[in-house]
């Protein structure tokens, strides 16, 4: 009886991590925003140096922190597993809106643009995608702790005053 539950919940863990590597590249190609072709942006792009974060603006600070609102009242829900379906499904419909919204408004450098599309959005809308349209809770919940570690990686590349990774409690 307990193979079989580890066994479950490995295939169900494993589903999740099959799902996200099949929509990466969906939304990858499928995203707009983008400016160049991805063997373009790589040579060109600017590397941080130790300490360096990427500079914001001010549409990119108000949708991150409306996301990280969204998310971060229900961070000890999401940890512990006591979240619904239709939880994972509300929140995910907060965080798609302001991303939506930053894409279309933001006015970031080349190279912050790429970067914030590579180290934050592609890892935010799989994590959206897995809360919005698994029928599985245990994704839902993978899913929103994608969401959780692409708020963590904002803050430590991202310019936000009064961002922190304390901020985003690490599970």
């Amino acid at each position: 009886m307990l193979t079989a539950a580890f066994l479950w919940r490995g295939i169900n863990l494993l589903s999740a991590l099959c799902l996200i590597l099949v929509t990466t590249p969906a939304y990858a190609d499928e995203h707009q925003h983008l400016h160049q072709s991805q063997s373009n942006a790589e040579s060109s792009m600017h590397v941080l140096k130790p300490g360096e974060k990427w500079k914001t603006d001010e549409v990119v600070k108000l949708g991150m922190d409306n996301i990280r609102q969204a998310i971060s009242v229900r961070q000890d829900d999401i940890i512990k597993g006591r979240l619904s379906a239709h939880d994972y499904h509300r929140i995910a419909i907060v965080i798609e809106r302001n991303a939506a919204e930053i894409v279309r408004n933001c006015k970031l450098a080349k190279d912050a643009d790429r970067a914030f599309h590579r180290v934050v959005l592609v890892d935010l809308l799989d994590g959206v995608t897995l809360m919005r349209t698994s029928k599985n809770i245990q994704a839902q919940r993978v899913g929103a702790l994608g969401v959780l570690q692409s708020l963590r990686n904002y803050g430590k590349y991202f310019q936000h005053d009064g961002w922190s990774l304390d901020a985003v409690k690490s599970d």
